[in-house]
C-alpha cells in the first residue's frame, strides 16, 4: 500500500472512532435523560397518589373561584424552573461520570455503566436527604415507609461521603487539563473578589438615626399568648424574648380589637378601630382609612425610611399603599396559595432554602405557609440585604413572623404530637428567630439609637380550661336556668369554659391579650416595668408620634410614652374598648382546622382580582359576615359580649373580670350591679346597624 492510501485508512479510522466516540457520549446522555424522564413520571404519579386532598382542595377552587390567566405566567415560570432542576441534574451526572472514568482510565462503555450508577446513588441521596430534611414532605413520607429516620440519616451520612470522594476525584481531574485548570483559576480569583466586595458593602452599613429621629423597629410574632412566655411565669423555655422583655416596659394587660393578623396590623398602623378603617376582617378590600394618616406614611413625609416584611402574605394584603417604600415579602397573590402549596418535590425541595431558591422557586422562598420547606433562618436571609445597606435616613422597620400560626411546625420539624406541644415548640423556635433578627440589627449598627416594639398582633386559643373567660361554675342563672351555647349546636365541640383558634371568641381572652413592649436604645432614659392596667395595639401609634412631636388626627388610642419614661406608673380603668371577632366558620373554630373544610365553607365568600391575582372578599358578603360577628365592651372591671343567634337578636353574656362570675340574663340583680346600660348603649352607638335586638335586656 502506498504512503498515501495509508493515510487515507488512518484518517478513515480515527474518523470513525471519532464518530463512535461521540455516539457513545449521545448514548450516556440519552440513558439519562430516559432515566430523568422516568423518574419525572414517579413524581408526578407518587404526588398524585399522595396529595388527593391538596387535588381536591384545588377543584374546589377552580370550580367555584374564575382563575384569572394573569396566573399562568408564574406557573409557567414555576414548571420551566422543575425542568431546568431536572435537566442540570442530567449534565451534572453525565459530567461527572466522563471525569471519574477518564480518572480511571475506563472504557466509554464503563463509563456508561458509571453514569447509571451514580444517577440511581443520586437519585436515592437525594430521597434520603429528602427524608431526612424535610419529614412532612409527601415523598418523605412515602420513603420513611421503607426506610426508617435513623437508618436514612446513617445511609445519607454514607452517600454523601460517597458522592464528596467522587466529586473531589472529578475535580482533580478536571484541573488535570490545563485549560480547565486556567478556567478554574480565573474563576476562583472572581468568586475571592465577589467576596470581598461583598465584605467591604457590609462593613458599610450605616444608620442614620439620632436621638430625636431613631430607628423604629415593630417586631411582631404571630398568635404568642404572654401566659406561655418564662417572663409571666410559664415553664416553655423562650429565653431570648424573657431577656428582652425584663430590658423593656411590658404592658400585661394590653389588648386587640380583633384577633386576625391583617386587621390587627392595620389597627397597629392607623391607630384606628377595624370598624372605622374598614379592616373588619381577612382580606378586606374596601377600606376606610386615610391613606396619608397612617404610621409609616407620616414617619415617611418626617424622613424616614419605610420597610415592612412578613412570612405570610395569604390572608394579609399590607403593601405599599400603606406608606411603605420596600415590601419584603414573598409574591402576594393567587400563586402563593396554588404554587406556594403544589412546590413538594425532592430537587426543589433541597433547593429552595439556597441562594438559588429565591429565585428558582420564589413562592416557597421565605414562605411560612409552605411549612414543609420553611426555614426560619431564609426568611431572615431575605432581610439582610436591606438591614445591610447603607442607611441615609432613619429606619422604620415593621416586621411579622408567623412561625408560630397553625400548624405550628415547620421545615425539619414532623408533625408527630399535639397542637399545644407544636405550638410550644414553635414559640421555641419564634424565640431563636427574634434573637438572630436583634443581632442582625446590632451588627449592623441599627440599634444604637432605636425604638424597638416587641407584640403579637393576637394570642392563640387552644383549647385549654379558662381560654374563655365563663367558668361554668361562676354562672349566674336568670330565667334562663341552663348554660347556653355559645355557637349553634352543631358547632358546639368545647366546653363552656374553652375557645379555639383566634378571632373566633370575643370572650377568650386567650385570644385578644396580645404581648406589648417598648424598649429603648439610646434614646431616653427608661426604667423597665411590667405595667397593668387596659391598653391596646392602638396606642402605639400615639406613642410613637408623641415622641417624635408629630401630630396624629386620626387615631382612638392614646400615648403610653408617659409609663414608659416612669412619669406615670397607674393605668387608669380605660372607659369602652371595643372588640370584635372576624369571619368564623364552623371549620376554623379548632386547635387543628381542616384545609377542606376550610375552604368549603369559605370559598364562596373568596374572589380573585384579575390584574394583581390577590384574593379578597366579595363586597355582597361582607354583610353576611359582619351579621355573624361577635361584639364585645371591655368597660372598667366588666365586659359585655354579644353573640349572633339569628339575623333578629343577640345574646348577651355580661362578666365580672374580677370575680369571674357571668350570665346572660341583663335583669339578674348581679347585672344590675354593672353598668350594663352605658356598655349596651356604647355597643349600639359604635357598631350601629350591626347590633340587632339583644335578648334578655
Amino acid at each position: 500500500m502506498t504512503r498515501q492510501g495509508e493515510l487515507r485508512v488512518y484518517i478513515r479510522l480515527n474518523h470513525k472512532g471519532y464518530q463512535m466516540h461521540h455516539a457513545q457520549k449521545d448514548s450516556l446522555l440519552f440513558y439519562l435523560f430516559l432515566l430523568t424522564g422516568l423518574f419525572v413520571l414517579l413524581e408526578i404519579s407518587l404526588f398524585i397518589q399522595a396529595s388527593n386532598l391538596y387535588l381536591g382542595v384545588f377543584h374546589i377552587v377552580a370550580y367555584h373561584l374564575k382563575v384569572p390567566a394573569s396566573v399562568l405566567p408564574g406557573v409557567i415560570y414555576f414548571l420551566c424552573m422543575q425542568c431546568i432542576v431536572h435537566i442540570a441534574y442530567v449534565f451534572f451526572i453525565f459530567c461527572l461520570a466522563s471525569l471519574i472514568g477518564r480518572f480511571f482510565q475506563r472504557t466509554r462503555t464503563q463509563i456508561e455503566k458509571i453514569g447509571i450508577v451514580l444517577w440511581v446513588l443520586g437519585i436515592v441521596t437525594l430521597l434520603l436527604a429528602n427524608q431526612c430534611f424535610y419529614p412532612d414532605s409527601k415523598f418523605s413520607i412515602l420513603t420513611g415507609n421503607i426506610v426508617a429516620p435513623l437508618m436514612a440519616k446513617i445511609l445519607l451520612f454514607i452517600l454523601s461521603s460517597l458522592f464528596l470522594i467522587i466529586f473531589l476525584l472529578a475535580c482533580y481531574q478536571l484541573l488535570r487539563n490545563k485549560r480547565c485548570r486556567l478556567a478554574g483559576t480565573v474563576l476562583l480569583s472572581l468568586g475571592l473578589f465577589g467576596s470581598l466586595l461583598n465584605s467591604i458593602h457590609a462593613s458599610h452599613a450605616t444608620s442614620a438615626a439620632t436621638t430625636t429621629q431613631p430607628n423604629i423597629i415593630i417586631i411582631g410574632v404571630d398568635a404568642v399568648r404572654p401566659d406561655f412566655l418564662g417572663y409571666f411565669g410559664a415553664k416553655n423555655k423562650t429565653p431570648h424574648l424573657d431577656y428582652f422583655l425584663h430590658q423593656a416596659t411590658v404592658f400585661s394587660e394590653a389588648l386587640t380589637p380583633l384577633a386576625r393578623t391583617y386587621p390587627a396590623w392595620v389597627s397597629i398602623l392607623t391607630g384606628q378601630y377595624p370598624r372605622k378603617n374598614g379592616a373588619r376582617f381577612d382580606l378586606a378590600e374596601h377600606v376606610h382609612f386615610n391613606l396619608r394618616e397612617t404610621l409609616p406614611a407620616i414617619l415617611q413625609r418626617a424622613g424616614y425610611h419605610t420597610i415592612y416584611a412578613t412570612d405570610e402574605t395569604r390572608f394579609s394584603n399590607i403593601d405599599q399603599r400603606f406608606g411603605f417604600d420596600e415590601i419584603l415579602t414573598p409574591p402576594i397573590g393567587f400563586n402563593d396559595f396554588l404554587l406556594g402549596s403544589l412546590n413538594d418535590f425532592p430537587f426543589s425541595n433541597l433547593l429552595v432554602n439556597t441562594f438559588l431558591g429565591r429565585y428558582l422557586f420564589p413562592y416557597s422562598y421565605g414562605n411560612r405557609p409552605a411549612y414543609i420547606t420553611y426555614e426560619p433562618t431564609t426568611f431572615l436571609n431575605l432581610l439582610e440585604p436591606s438591614l445591610a445597606k447603607a442607611h441615609t435616613k432613619p429606619l422604620f422597620f415593621a416586621v411579622h413572623f408567623c412561625l408560630t400560626h397553625y400548624p405550628y411546625i415547620w421545615a425539619g420539624r414532623s408533625n408527630n404530637t399535639s397542637p399545644l406541644q407544636n405550638y410550644q415548640q414553635a414559640l421555641q423556635e419564634a424565640d431563636l428567630q427574634v434573637y438572630t433578627l436583634l443581632k442582625r440589627f446590632q451588627k449592623n449598627g441599627l440599634l444604637e439609637h432605636s425604638i424597638v416594639i416587641l407584640l403579637s398582633d393576637h394570642g392563640e386559643a387552644l383549647e385549654l380550661a379558662g381560654d374563655r373567660i365563663t367558668d361554668p361554675r361562676l354562672f349566674i342563672p336568670g330565667t334562663q336556668k341552663y348554660i347556653p351555647h355559645f355557637y349553634p349546636p352543631s358547632a358546639a365541640k368545647e366546653r363552656v369554659n374553652q375557645s379555639a383558634g383566634h378571632g373566633t371568641d370575643v370572650l377568650g381572652l386567650s385570644q385578644y391579650r396580645p404581648v406589648l413592649a417598648f424598649r429603648f436604645y439610646g434614646v431616653q432614659t427608661q426604667v423597665p416595668n411590667i405595667i397593668p392596667g387596659r391598653v391596646s395595639l392602638l396606642d402605639i401609634k400615639p406613642t410613637l408620634l408623641t415622641f417624635l412631636h408629630l401630630p396624629d388626627q386620626y387615631r382612638d388610642g392614646k400615648s403610653l410614652l408617659d409609663y414608659i419614661s416612669g412619669k406615670q406608673r397607674a393605668i387608669p380603668l380605660q372607659p369602652d374598648f371595643f372588640t370584635e371577632t372576624d369571619f368564623t366558620p364552623e371549620a376554623v373554630r379548632s386547635v387543628n382546622p381542616e384545609t377542606r373544610k376550610v375552604l368549603l365553607e369559605g370559598i364562596q365568600y373568596i374572589q380573585i382580582n384579575p390584574i394583581t391575582t390577590r384574593l379578597t372578599i366579595k363586597p355582597t358578603m361582607e354583610k353576611l359576615i359582619l351579621s355573624s360577628k361577635q361584639y364585645a365592651d371591655f368597660y372598667g372591671s366588666w365586659v359585655l359580649a354579644l353573640y349572633p343567634q339569628n339575623k333578629q337578636w343577640m345574646m348577651p353574656v355580661l362578666v365580672n373580670l374580677k370575680s369571674g362570675q357571668w350570665t346572660t340574663d341583663l335583669r339578674t340583680s348581679f347585672a344590675k350591679q354593672a353598668p350594663t346600660r352605658h356598655m349596651l348603649e356604647a355597643l349600639k352607638h359604635f357598631y350601629g346597624n350591626d347590633v340587632t335586638h339583644v335578648q334578655h335586656a
